[in-house]
């Protein structure tokens, strides 16, 4: 039996996505909805899966990037996912940015760890960043954020106007975040 390391990209890769799938699972159906810190925050400990107003944690993108980020763990080298962590330093910014000042809410680990997971890659992890993989993120990160809102899975408590501003000005954000690292990529491949 080959180990972890000595498995192809491509093997990695679908290991990592079904540890993902087994996480964002297990939060769906047995992890109880008061243990999502925002959603304790917001509605109290009477708080269920399928309760009207809440999202359906498995379709939050939030979810998916914890998710990404445990699985990151077995292999911390991988592209495909280190690109796509990398992609949720605007969005969960503003989030924790809200939480941290507004609602005083300091341990949302939901989106702390792949926000610190991002950050990581950034600082330590760069060489795995490929500025080819904004656009895919992008298409990706947006049809599923439109999609769930309007089949009123997650996000559709917001009017649509805030949503799609918060989604303009994350998007800048991003191909911001993506500009620097070309910069850097195109630097460190120059030296």
């Amino acid at each position: 039996m080959k180990k972890l390391g000595e498995l192809n990209l491509r093997s990695i890769t679908l290991i990592q996505f079904t540890v993902a799938i087994i996480i964002s699972l297990i939060f769906q159906f047995i992890i109880p909805l008061s243990w999502q810190p925002l959603d304790l925050y917001e509605a109290g400990k009477l708080i269920y899966h399928g309760d009207e107003g809440t999202n359906v944690i498995i379709f939050t993108v939030s979810q998916w990037y914890f998710s990404f980020s445990i699985a990151w763990l077995f292999k911390r080298d991988n592209i495909y996912i280190n690109n796509f962590i990398v992609y949720c330093i605007p969005g969960l910014s503003s989030i924790i940015f809200i939480e941290f000042f507004y609602y005083g809410l300091f341990y949302d680990y939901i989106h702390i760890l792949p926000l610190l997971t991002a950050l990581y890659i950034i600082i330590k992890k760069k060489e795995s960043l490929i500025p080819k993989q904004a656009i895919p993120n992008f298409i990706l990160v947006t049809i599923w954020l439109f999609s769930v809102y309007f089949l009123r899975l997650a996000y559709f408590t917001s009017p649509f106007v805030y949503y799609f501003l918060r989604w303009v000005i994350t998007s800048i954000a991003n191909f911001g975040i993506w500009r620097l690292i070309v910069f850097r990529y195109k630097k460190s491949n120059n030296d």
